[in-house]
């Protein structure tokens, strides 16, 4: 079937950042200036620059600095495998491909390899122009030159079966803020979900936002609040210019840190500025802020904190009184004032981002695109297809309710997982990727390899609003948790099998 929209094709214009440093950009919000590849395909080849084989599978986002790409892996496995602990810290000649080193990072616990929610390599390195910062958040920190020689190490026993897959490594001056329980002197069964509940609730077990020095490793700070290990925590500004991190508490599996909700916490000392409480609090989104508030979803709602305060300014429906653009019948169809189902949670976790003056999500179920119009409230839904299938030579196939269910191989053709559940969609129960803005477009990719790419700022909505489906690899053999980065007119990507460079 052929694409009913514009395929419009954008290639090669130079940033003005010259690498992607950490998983959310060169300003921690996960938003880049510049011009990107909109129309690539993995599966068929087009705008790939190079791909390269990894040694298995991993999901921390690909990074980009000083000519060079870093990312992880788990340890390469000879048979059909379940589990693992030790993961591989990669360093590629970000032009050709080529691998220039590869550094063993070992865990003291071990997960179950590419669970839809996490495994060891979930942390993305971050890249400060000297040093690289590698985390196994099985429980081990290195830090590199770009010539691979070790500079400073940090091993401590992660605390309960669900670990950080949310939170991503932070580049603040001078210091990599990352996130873990501050007890070092627990066994190694505390790492499974019995062997912690014994423990209890208490403040010793916490996990917090931690600041290391990036050229000693020493600890500078750690985070008055606590952290959910569901919780992904960005950075950003105060209308006054000091920095400040906005971090939450709460998720599912009942994490220990209270008060569940949100609080905003100095970057220069982790101390507090506030702690806000919200009522079922769903952890697993973007602490997204911008200007003077904080936004958040809860309980079918888009919420607003005054961010100078930590208190509440008002809610908005996500379910009521919305647009929506459909497919049916063959055709778009946008109906105003629509209630749409109310799924198990307000969107797939992990894909909010704001942008301009719209807060962007994946919807939980019915494969729709949302956005909140922040100046005026308006809720809008387009629906778009759970996935292309692409094959040289013939016609693209668009699947709109199903997919095709994944190999899990890796690149030397060996099962890597047991867990049925890493087949889905990479909608709703998942520990999705976040998208990434570049210039006038969000980049959403899927756990099945499909990315969408939509103009953000698109008046409505709608059909004209989707400027490509793009994909990362063949459909059904393509799996992928992690976001792109983009330096230097390309574009990075990974999977379970690959490494991939799309520019011009």
């Amino acid at each position: 079937m052929k694409l009913f929209f514009a395929l419009l094709t954008f290639f090669g214009v130079i940033n003005i950042f010259a690498a992607g440093p950490q998983a959310a950009g060169p300003d921690g919000d996960f938003i880049a200036q510049g011009e990107a590849p909109t129309d690539f395909s993995g599966a068929t080849g087009r705008a790939v620059r190079w791909r390269v084989p990894l040694p298995s599978t991993g999901q921390g986002t690909p990074i980009v600095s000083g000519g060079r790409v870093f990312v992880t892996s788990h340890e390469p496995i000879k048979a059909d495998a379940e589990f693992g602990r030790d993961i591989l810290g990669l360093c590629f000649d970000a032009k050709s491909g080529k691998e220039l080193w590869r550094r063993t990072i070992p865990g003291t616990r071990t997960t179950d390899l590419s669970s839809l929610f996490n495994d060891n390599t979930a942390a993305t390195p971050v890249a400060d122009g000297k040093r690289v910062v590698f985390t196994n958040v099985g429980g081990t920190i290195k830090c590199f030159d770009y010539d691979g020689n070790e500079l400073w190490a940090h091993t401590w026993t992660p605390f309960g079966r669900h670990h950080a897959r949310a939170h991503e490594p932070i580049l603040h001056d001078g210091k990599v803020i990352l996130m873990h329980a501050a007890t070092y002197d627990l066994p190694v069964e505390a790492t499974t979900k019995a062997g912690a509940k014994k423990y209890g609730r208490e403040k010793p077990y916490w996990t917090h936002l931690r600041a290391y020095d990036l050229a000693t490793g020493k600890l500078v700070w750690q985070a008055e609040a606590g952290t959910s290990v569901h919780a992904k925590s960005m950075i950003g500004k105060l209308p006054d210019g000091r920095r400040v991190i906005l971090t939450g508490r709460g998720g599912g599996h009942q994490p220990p840190e209270e008060p569940y909700g949100m609080s905003l916490v100095d970057a220069a000392n982790g101390k507090s500025i506030w702690d806000a409480v919200i009522e079922k609090y769903p952890c697993h989104q973007n602490t997204t802020f911008k200007k003077d508030a904080a936004y958040y979803f809860a309980n079918g709602e888009h919420g607003v904190l005054d961010l100078a305060t930590g208190k509440p300014r008002g809610k908005q429906s996500l379910v009521e009184g919305v647009t929506v653009t459909r497919w049916q019948d063959g055709k778009y169809v946008t109906l105003e004032n629509q209630t749409v189902p109310k799924g198990r949670k307000s969107f797939t976790y992990f894909t909010n981002l704001i942008v301009g003056d719209y807060h962007y999500f994946r919807s939980h179920k019915g494969f729709l695109i949302g956005r909140v119009q922040l100046s005026t409230g308006k809720v809008e839904y387009l629906q778009v297809p759970a996935q292309v299938v692409r094959k040289k030579g013939r016609p693209d196939e668009l699947l709109w309710d199903k997919h095709l269910p994944n190999d899990m191989k890796n690149a030397d053709g060996f099962l890597a997982t047991q867990d049925k559940r890493n087949a889905g969609s990479g909608w709703g129960h998942v520990t999705a990727a976040p998208p990434i803005v570049v210039g006038p477009r969000i980049y959403w990719p899927t756990m099945a390899g499909t990315v969408y790419v939509i103009n953000w700022n698109a008046k409505t909505l709608d059909e004209t609003a989707l400027a490509a489906l793009s994909d990362l690899g063949p459909a059904g053999e393509t799996w992928s948790l992690s976001s792109l980065t983009y330096a230097n007119g390309n574009l990075y990507a990974r999977t379970l099998k690959e490494l991939i460079c799309f520019g011009d």
